[in-house]
């Protein structure tokens, strides 16, 4: 793919580590492909060794930033402050990039009216049934072309289906942290919600008015959990984040109480998905799922002020 030269220039690449070397080397190899292109690599140290991580990041031609203070969302926001681009593309410390995945990614940005776009999510590898589920769950939220979600489409309802669509692999125009915030800190992993910091901001741009897209064909591969465990904890930390969220917005926004209502009900329902999204593959563990959403007020309520 042609690879958009201003807009790469305007990129700062973005990735938390916590204490994965390896997964981190893994990671900074893929970006060599466009490090000599965009403004800037930040790695978020998030982790108690510092030294090692610098190590790894300037074989790699990064800039390493210390955030002592644990949980993905205050890393990423260290990022942001730090990084000089207008444009922030996230990555994980356990994720490669396909070698387009930037080009891609950005390329939606062309239009001033895109406050962020979600890329795809793949396993690295196949081989057990754990990394299969995961798989199968990620591929589930994702159409098999690119699709554009209008903020201003949305004003009778509750857009939270769609913001759904965020995760580890985005890119997000800074002009939006200005206008919307920055992540929520009481979001994400590391804190007691334990997810859900990307669908947060994308509802923020949504309900703002702002439009995102989602393009699958910018592919990252991902080292999904091979332990059972690990789908029992997604489960939970996916409906905590989801009842979370709509505690937050409830008690923020009057205006928006009748529509998350209206929002909570069809879930009740259970209405199938828009048709720009396919239906799930593979049923969530419904314990851990509905105990989680019952945990999710709690959660927020006690998570105190970002």
């Amino acid at each position: 793919m042609e690879i958009p030269g201003e807009l790469l220039k305007q990129t700062s690449i973005i990735v938390c580590t916590v204490d994965r070397l390896t997964d981190l080397e893994a990671c900074l190899k893929s970006l060599l492909p466009v490090r000599a292109a965009v403004a800037d690599v930040i790695v978020v140290n998030n982790g108690p060794h510092l030294a090692p991580v610098e190590e790894v990041s300037r074989r790699h031609g990064a800039v390493v930033v210390n955030e002592p203070q644990r949980g993905v969302s205050r890393a990423r926001n260290s990022g942001i402050r730090a990084a000089t681009g207008s444009i922030m593309a996230f990555l994980d410390d356990d994720s490669v990039a396909d070698p387009n995945w930037l080009p891609l990614l950005i390329d939606p940005l062309r239009d001033p009216r895109v406050f962020a776009v979600s890329g795809s999510i793949g396993a690295q590898s196949l081989a057990d049934p754990v990394s299969q589920a995961f798989d199968d769950l990620h591929r589930a939220q994702f159409p098999e072309s690119q699709i554009t979600f209008d903020g201003n489409a949305a004003q009778n309802s509750f857009p939270m289906r769609w913001a759904l669509v965020g995760n580890a692999n985005m890119a997000i125009r800074r002009e939006a942290f200005d206008r919307f915030g920055f992540f929520d800190t009481r979001f994400g992993r590391g804190t007691r919600i334990g997810s859900g910091e990307e669908p947060d901001i994308l509802l923020r741009i949504l309900l703002g008015g702002g439009r995102i897209v989602v393009e699958p064909a910018a592919r990252i591969v991902h080292r999904h959990s091979t332990e059972r465990s690990a789908m029992r904890r997604w489960a939970f930390t996916s409906g905590c984040s989801h009842t979370a969220m709509l505690t937050k917005y409830f008690l923020r926004e009057r205006s928006l109480r009748h529509r998350i209502l209206r929002y909570a009900a069809s879930r009740l329902r259970r209405q199938p998905a828009p048709k720009a999204l396919p239906p799930a593959k593979l049923r969530v563990p419904r314990i851990p799922f509905l105990l989680g959403s019952l945990y999710g007020p709690l959660a927020f309520l006690i998570s105190g002020r970002p």
